[in-house]
């Protein structure tokens, strides 16, 4: 049963942004559904799922682990000029930057190796060299940040994605996909065709090319966001974020698992986009939606933050009784308190939010099933049709 909103979301930072809704006689899906062991297409802006099968299943991450691997890696103040390293003990086999070991580049170029060139041992490095506490605290670090993000079916064993017991969902992998989009760093990498660099020792120029085709084959989208991934346990997956060419508010997150080869998996993606495109009305007439237009967790600000806490605090979700996020005093920035109201939230539409993502106890980010279930019921429970 939909709850109603009764909140005005005009404050935020966004106009509001319509919610696609399923046209009469919609095209038929361009794949074999069959063909594949996951498939999830989700509108970013209203969070609606607009197709998905088995969204929720548990999958070897492959090289995607790399997306959880940069996130860590970029969450705490970096001089991306600074020196790094990549040595003998980086190496697991699979795809790799091809130096030799001991050789000296900057962090960012360490960074970039594993994102847009998918290099495991550059992964490797990053894990080795964060923070100094070694490769068990930075694996802790990342089921740590998987539990923040709400990611239920995610679990890591090592950074490069090699060893098939890191798990994921295509759920997961598109929240995830999201939270690496807000960083610069990872964001430039993900939708960079290509990267030139110059080891600074021995003295070498590299340049290497992006594993995502769309940035080279795809003229009629831009792509946003994107990686791939592929083990024999889990055959050829890739998750991107793109929109048509020139048209930003129809960004959708896909996400392929078990395609039968890399190409079929980017193709796969591409045409999902384009039939979502073309299945789904944008307009106006659609409904519009409150903008809660993306993920939200801890530490991030904005007017979305306090229309989202104004919604909690009138959805007996209250935050605080008295002071900074209390009614009347909710504030622009999303803190420990907003968490533990949105984590109540979550339990109490359990079978809305909860079991959709695969969850069993509310996590307190605001992802794009909690902000679809939360935008629906404000334009009727106009919640698009599967």
């Amino acid at each position: 049963m939909l709850i109603s909103v009764g909140l005005c979301f005009a404050s935020a930072t966004r106009a509001a942004s319509p919610i696609p809704k399923k046209i009469e006689n919609p095209p038929s899906l361009p794949i074999v559904p069959a063909s594949f062991e996951s498939l999830l297409v989700i509108d970013d802006a209203s969070g609606v799922t607009l197709y998905e099968r088995n969204a929720t299943s548990i999958h070897s991450g492959a090289s995607l682990t790399k997306l959880m691997t940069a996130r860590v890696f970029t969450s705490t103040p970096t001089n991306w000029e600074a020196n790094g390293s990549i040595l003998k003990s980086d190496e697991v086999g699979g795809g790799r930057l091809r130096v030799s070991s001991g050789s000296v580049m900057t962090l960012r170029d360490v960074l970039y190796s594993a994102i847009i060139g998918s290099a495991n041992n550059a992964a490797m490095a990053m894990a080795r060299m964060f923070d100094g506490k070694g490769m068990p605290a930075f694996i802790a670090r990342m089921n740590a940040t998987a539990k923040t993000l709400g990611l239920a079916q995610a679990s890591y064993v090592e950074p490069s994605g090699m060893d098939a017991k890191n798990l994921i969902s295509a759920r997961d992998i598109a929240t995830l996909i999201n939270a690496d989009s807000k960083d610069p760093e990872i964001s430039r990498a993900m939708t960079s065709p290509t990267y030139s660099f110059v080891v600074k020792k021995p003295k070498l120029a590299k340049t290497i090319k992006n594993t995502n085709e769309l940035l080279f084959t795809a003229p009629d989208v831009t792509v946003h966001a994107g990686k791939t991934g592929y083990i024999e346990e889990s055959m050829y997956n890739f998750a991107t974020r793109i929109s048509p060419k020139g048209d930003p508010s129809k960004t959708v997150t896909v996400v392929v698992f078990g395609a039968p080869s890399r190409l079929e998996s980017m193709t796969a993606a591409h045409q999902l986009a384009n039939w979502a495109w073309s299945a789904y009305d944008w307009t106006a007439s659609a409904g519009s939606a409150p903008t809660l237009a993306r993920d939200l967790g801890v530490g991030d600000r904005g007017a979305d933050v306090t229309a989202l806490q104004k919604f909690l605090n009138t959805h007996e979700a209250v935050i605080a009784k008295s002071g900074p996020g209390s009614p009347g005093k909710e504030t622009s920035l999303f803190g420990e308190m907003t968490r533990i109201a949105l984590a109540k939230y979550q339990e109490a539409h359990r079978a809305e939010i909860l079991t959709p993502h695969g969850a069993k106890t509310g996590y307190g980010y605001l992802d794009a099933v909690t902000r679809a279930y939360i935008q629906a019921d404000a334009v009727g429970g106009m919640l698009a049709k599967k």
